[in-house]
């Protein structure tokens, strides 16, 4: 087991579970618990312990992509990792594709995409707002220690944008979906993937007809939701509060569009 060393990030834990997402380096971390030196770090393995000067034992853990993903700065809404795992699954991502994405907000989407595509396959992300691409450009960053060289980020309006790409899977997170369906399609390989994901059903059914008219069949939309249960030793039920309703998943396979309306009848 690798052992945690200078500038690298950490989870200090309690063994409640509460967490705090922490870089190692020569300075004190203070909470309500108690400070302790970050270096002390240096050298630990994962599930060995910093003692904060109130007697309290924090746990040095490795974040996950989950972890990452909740704890990472952000300007707009991080899509849930119970929506990641179903666009992995459900769009087929796999290594080695060359994936689109058009819309990539704070950057959650786009680590999921750059893990299933490993190291052999590409991402190129578009979005429109500059402020976006910044800030999803850093939280990649910090993840990963440096920008991956297999990650494409284009500052631009997909609606206009100039791209050489040919795309094995297509992922959409637009306020408009519909508007980008016709763009983004040239770039998609036959037999692709699309997939979109929008919070109100009205965008979805905005999506349904433009994908109908750009020659996609298999179209298939649903959503997920997340109940989390409390186990101990005296109970087990449902939390008080769960995660519901995030998004609605459109998935559709790219056809000709000859082959598309012989599919309709």
């Amino acid at each position: 087991m690798t052992v945690f060393r200078p500038d690298e990030w950490v989870l200090l834990t309690t063994q409640k579970g509460k967490s705090w997402l922490v870089r190692i380096e020569n300075a004190p971390y203070s909470s309500h618990l108690g400070t302790v030196n970050m270096m002390d770090a240096v050298g630990k393995e994962e599930g060995e312990f910093l003692e904060t000067n109130k007697g309290v034992k924090l746990f040095l853990l490795r974040l996950t992509m989950e972890d990452y993903i909740f704890k990472m700065k952000r300007q707009t809404q991080i899509i849930y990792p119970k929506d990641l795992g179903a666009i992995i699954i459900y769009g087929d991502l796999q290594p080695g594709l060359t994936i689109l994405e058009s819309g990539v907000g704070s950057g959650s989407l786009c680590l999921a995409l750059l893990r299933a595509v490993g190291e052999r396959g590409r991402v190129v992300s578009v979005e429109k707002r500059e402020e976006f691409a910044l800030l999803a450009a850093d939280n990649i960053k910090r993840f990963y220690g440096y920008s991956p060289p297999n990650h494409d980020l284009v500052v631009a309006d997909i609606q206009h944008v100039c791209l050489k790409v040919a795309a094995d899977r297509v992922v959409i997170d637009l306020p408009e979906p519909w508007g980008a369906i016709n763009k983004v399609t040239p770039f998609l390989k036959m037999g692709g993937l699309l997939v979109s994901l929008s919070p109100n059903v009205g965008q979805v059914q905005l999506t349904h007809r433009e994908l109908k008219t750009n020659g996609y069949i298999h179209i298939q939309t649903f959503e997920l939701l997340k109940r989390d249960w409390m186990i101990d030793a005296l109970r087990a039920r449902p939390v008080d509060r769960m995660v519901a309703h995030t998004g609605f998943l459109t998935v559709a396979k790219k056809v000709n569009r000859a082959t598309a309306m012989l599919a309709a009848f």
